[in-house]
């Protein structure tokens, strides 16, 4: 895990939220919640963490996990680090 995905999954387990997945693929980033959270909080986790880097198309979506009941949330982004 680089230091930048370690960072997120930590912001968002202090604000409260169960993080299911945090992963780094070249540039893009993925961070799974396992609720629905709404896209203006999602996307405030990211702000305040990484409030210096760059990152591009910061993108809040809803997807259901085959198998199971509710809804998890998907932050995915991509980051010039």
């Amino acid at each position: 895990m680089s230091q930048l995905t370690a960072d997120l999954q930590s912001a968002y387990e202090a604000a409260g939220y169960d993080v299911s997945e945090v992963t780094q693929n070249r540039d893009r980033v993925r961070i799974v919640l396992a609720e629905d959270v709404g896209a203006d909080a999602a996307r405030e986790v990211v702000d305040e963490t990484l409030d210096e880097a760059p990152r591009f198309g910061v993108n809040v979506s809803t997807e259901s996990i085959e198998g199971h009941d509710g809804v998890s949330t998907v932050v995915s982004f991509r980051s010039a680090n």
